[in-house]
């Protein structure tokens, strides 16, 4: 018994030795093992660059600035040039305490604040971001909150000598509260002197309890121009969009509709109305977006391959459906077309990547300009009282009203023309206006 026993002790020694050995033999191999890596490829990229490159504070811009002199008059103006000229000034400005008010900012308020002596109104057709405008209004806070604004009112408070700045969200009815500290107030008074002479006479106009509007009180001279139209090989599009453009097939559909695809994108071109619409499944999200970080990934997207071929500037967002659009303008004047995007690039930015890329591929460059002839519209106040005087139409829903340009195509002769009119907005949606009896 005591034989077997000691038979079964020497096994397990045995065992357990060759144990021992195996795991050094492993271990020895691991520390000492070197893979073979095979050698991968890299998947070939084109850098193209169509045109230009934008800053974020070039993309996000008002529309127009409403301001009151010091003798109590109410002007405005829609002119890019006078409108970078207060955002020069702006930017010298201190912005510190941005607090969210729980009230609402009412149009009545609106008219009391722009009451007062050197306040003036911004207009912004999209909701901005904070985060995405600190460039031009520096805010000095720590921290600053995910919120956003499409009015912009600074009101001049005399009795304190400064300014209080609102930060208004119309849609969602909050606004924040914030001060102005300005290092020179000497210089900024005499440049709001010299400054608010060179507006237009402007005119408040009330069909409506929704919005403050403001149009301007004499009639509008605007130019109407007509271009060579003008395009961008798609090809450059494709170079530019798809992984590796040597894959890429492309595939003739119709007259006037080419696809080009690889396996895991598609881009559609409509050579008849100069669009493309560029898919990319892989990419697509349905989760919230950050309405600031929506907001730098498209314009970055854009950026990646130089994609602002005109004037495209930021109009909307929606970050539940991670949508994005830039609507064209020419000489400060937006353009619309009775053709669906035909005057817009739209994005939706999805995960890391853009999911869907929609936009035209002309140019209205200057030296395509072929003739401008000016135009005399009627004032923003006669506009009104035509709208209260039309059949089947409610002014009271009215919105805003702005003067831009409708796209007409002549394809027989290859040319673009923008004809200037008058735009109201109503639910979301800007369309011509058109008096009863007229064109």
């Amino acid at each position: 018994m005591n034989r077997e026993k000691r038979g079964m002790e020497s096994l397990k020694t045995v065992v357990l030795l060759i144990l021992v050995i195996t795991s050094v033999m492993l271990t020895f191999s691991i520390w000492t093992y070197t893979p073979s890596y095979e050698t991968i490829e890299q998947q070939t990229t084109t850098d193209v660059s169509i045109a230009e490159k934008r800053k974020v504070e070039e993309v996000i811009v008002p529309y127009k600035v409403v301001y009151r002199t010091e003798d109590d008059q109410l002007r405005g103006e829609n002119a890019p040039e006078r409108i970078d000229e207060l955002l020069e000034e702006v930017n010298r400005w201190s912005v510190r305490g941005l607090t969210m008010e729980t009230e609402r900012f009412t149009k009545e308020r609106m008219k009391k604040v722009l009451a007062q002596p050197h306040s003036y109104l911004l207009y912004f057709h999209g909701e901005v971001p904070f985060l995405a405008y600190e460039n031009v209004f520096p805010l000095k806070d720590e921290s600053i909150p995910e919120g956003s604004f499409d009015r912009l009112v600074f009101e001049w408070e005399e009795s304190l000598n400064q300014y209080n700045v609102y930060f208004i969200n119309r849609k969602h009815e909050y606004f924040y509260k914030a001060n102005v500290d300005i290092e020179d107030q000497l210089a900024a008074t005499a440049f709001f002197k010299s400054w608010g002479e060179r507006l237009k006479p402007y005119e408040e106009v009330g069909p409506s309890d929704l919005a403050f509007i403001a149009v301007p009180a004499e009639r509008v001279e605007v130019n109407q121009n007509t271009y060579y139209q003008e395009e961008i090989d798609p090809k450059r599009f494709r170079d530019a969009l798809f992984k590796d453009p040597n894959v890429v097939r492309r595939t003739s559909v119709d007259g006037t509709k080419e696809e080009y695809g690889d396996d895991r994108a598609m881009m559609t071109v409509d050579t008849s109305m100069k669009m493309l619409n560029y898919v990319y499944p892989a990419a697509e999200s349905t989760e919230l977006a950050i309405p600031s970080e929506l907001l730098f990934n498209t314009i970055d997207f854009i950026n990646e391959h130089g994609g602002w071929t005109d004037e495209f500037l930021y109009v909307h967002m929606n970050p539940i459906t991670r949508y994005v659009r830039f609507q064209l303008f020419v000489e400060g004047l937006p353009v619309y077309s009775d053709h669906v995007g035909a005057t817009e690039i739209v994005q939706n930015y999805g995960e890391n990547d853009v999911f869907r890329y929609i936009r035209p591929y002309y140019s209205f460059d200057s030296t395509l300009l072929v003739g401008s002839d000016p135009v005399e519209l009627v004032s923003g106040v006669e506009v009104i009282e035509s709208m209260r005087q039309a059949e089947m139409f409610d002014e009271t829903k009215v919105e805003e009203l702005t003067v831009g340009y409708v796209m007409v195509q002549d394809e027989e002769r290859r040319l673009f023309i923008l004809k200037p009119a008058w735009f109201y907005l109503m639910n979301g949606t800007w369309s011509r206006w058109i008096e009863e009896g007229g064109e």
